[in-house]
């Protein structure tokens, strides 16, 4: 659990959610870990592969319709991973805890800076094997910090 002081009740309560809230999602930190990597691993073995073999004429519909539906898997996941991290590294401060966050923020910064990008440019200008690959050789690199995450949160669990 996430040690806190213990403080009186704010208005309403507020308070005393908050830490139910972070303790809740500090307790299924190692699950939350391990769903994200889940997910990477299917989209860099599986997914992002495909991409290759859809055809032209439909990959722009398809493409477009496989990033809205991934994101409501992966975007509460990763809100969910960013706030654990980032409070575990406010409450408990653990090294192991810093070095967790690093990953998971530097799996973000790719996430947002080159996959993101290279998703809006197949959606927008359709089929690009370069893009594709680009896609894939970048996503080993969030491949490796979020299972270096999920190492680090079963080691710590």
């Amino acid at each position: 659990m996430i040690e806190s002081n213990h403080q009186t009740k704010k208005t309403n309560g507020t308070n005393s959610e908050m830490s139910l809230f972070l303790e809740t999602i500090h307790e299924h930190a190692l699950a939350i870990d391990l769903a994200m990597l889940m997910i990477i691993l299917l989209v860099q073995a599986i997914i992002y592969p495909s991409f290759r073999h859809i055809e032209s004429d439909r990959f722009s519909n398809w493409h477009s319709s496989y990033c809205n539906r991934i994101s409501y898997f992966v975007l509460p996941l990763m809100t969910l991973q960013l706030i654990e991290c980032i409070s575990s590294c406010f409450f408990v401060g653990a090294v192991s805890d810093w070095i967790r966050s690093g990953c998971i923020l530097s799996a973000w910064l790719v996430t947002f800076m080159h996959s993101a990008p290279k998703h809006r440019n197949l959606s927008l200008r359709g089929k690009d094997l370069s893009v594709i690959e680009s896609l894939i050789r970048g996503n080993w690199f969030r491949t490796g910090c979020w299972s270096s995450a999920f190492i680090l949160s079963f080691v710590s669990y």
